[in-house]
């Protein structure tokens, strides 16, 4: 029972960051010179996302958030690695079918209006593929599987864990396209759920992003 408490409470606090992090890449750069353009919206969200995603892993260690399912890193270093890119191929297969699906049964737009914006601001300003490919990912996987599925599995089962965590995954990003990003998240509580490790959705996620971002560019 203290250990559920102590991960509720880490949960909880791994939440509050998140949106702690939201709320003020979206307030500070009001406050910031309008001298500084673009710049003045993006550095503010590298800076508290990088910060975000180092106090997550931090907090998650000290407060020793592990559940009964997890394994170490080290004692499954391998098996990690290998699914992490594997988890990269699924998730991309599985987003397409799930676009194919939003565009001829949903009637949704066949481009995500996130996607797009981010491929832009990275043709402008290549560093912040650092958020997008790294901060980004490790954030939501500690919010959506590590916090949410991981709190909900004991109760729900895996399926249900994963299914309300996805739901709520796809609703925070606001892009309309529910079927994609649950669909995402469906195959990024698996990964967890399979290895036993939070570290290989994390790794997908990273890969799937940079890549998905690197072929809108070049491709």
């Amino acid at each position: 029972m203290e250990t559920q408490d102590s991960n509720k409470k880490t949960a909880a606090h791994i939440i509050i960051l998140f949106l702690a992090v939201q709320v003020l890449s979206a307030i500070i750069p009001l406050f910031l010179p309008d001298t500084l353009g673009t710049v003045g919206f993006l550095m503010p969200s590298m800076i508290l996302f990088t910060l975000g995603a180092i106090g997550m892993i931090w907090i998650v260690r000290k407060r020793q958030m592990y559940f009964d399912f997890e394994t170490p890193f080290r004692a499954n270093i391998v098996n990690i690695l290998l699914w992490g890119l594997a988890g990269m191929f699924i998730a991309l297969i599985v987003q397409s079918i799930a676009s194919i699906i939003e565009v001829n049964f949903l009637g949704s737009s066949m481009e995500s209006e996130n996607t797009q914006m981010l491929v832009e601001v990275v043709r402008r300003y290549p560093a912040f593929l650092l958020l997008i490919g790294v901060t980004g990912p490790i954030m939501e996987e500690f919010v959506f599987r590590k916090a949410l599925f991981g709190m909900m599995v004991g109760k729900l089962g895996g399926i249900g864990a994963a299914v309300i965590s996805s739901l709520i995954f796809a609703f925070i990003h606001f892009d309309g396209l529910l079927l994609v990003y649950s669909s995402m998240g469906l195959v990024f509580a698996w990964l967890y759920y399979k290895t036993e490790n939070i570290w290989t959705p994390i790794i997908a996620h990273c890969l799937m992003n940079v890549f998905a971002v690197l072929a809108n560019l070049y491709i």
